[in-house]
């Protein structure tokens, strides 16, 4: 395998993310496997650590118009299958996420080219103790940084 560094434009993302809402294209073979894994609403499952990217959330959520969710725990990602305006999480997930046993790392917003935090988002942070989360828009790729505080909202970016 070659070396080498890439930079792209976001407008390329948002093309490509266009494509594949629209059904001119598909997913990549990896984000496929990632959704052959949680093809239903509520679905979730147990990756490699590291193996799933907030990107790969983007273009799930362009496929499917659903929200995803990527969890991590110090050995395994975790990703679960939202519905298309939120992430209800149950049982052993509401668990593990108590215990600081996992961390939401991000999610996805389906439909905003700007993605907010909702105030539930804000919520579930603050009832977790944990300081900031991610969300990154299915239609253009970017991403908001956020904590529980409404006045906490910080750009950034993958």
């Amino acid at each position: 395998m070659e070396n080498e560094l890439i930079l792209s434009s976001t407008r390329s993302t948002q093309t490509s993310l266009e494509a594949v809402r629209s059904g001119k294209a598909g997913l990549n073979p990896h984000r496929q496997r990632i959704l052959e894994r949680v093809p239903e609403q509520g679905d979730w499952a147990r990756f490699d650590l590291d193996s799933i990217e907030l990107k790969d959330l983007a273009y799930l959520s362009a496929k499917s118009g659903d929200e995803f969710a990527l969890l991590r725990g110090k050995r395994e990602d975790i990703l679960f299958h939202g519905e298309h305006g939120r992430c209800r999480f149950k049982d052993i997930l509401v668990d593990l996420l108590n215990d600081h046993k996992l961390e939401i790392i991000g999610h996805a917003h389906p439909g905003e080219d700007i993605p907010e935090p909702s105030s539930d988002d804000r919520k579930v942070l603050k009832e977790i103790g944990q300081s900031q989360s991610r969300i990154i828009s299915a239609r253009t790729g970017r991403v908001a940084v956020f904590g529980p505080n409404q006045f906490e909202y910080i750009w950034g970016g993958d």
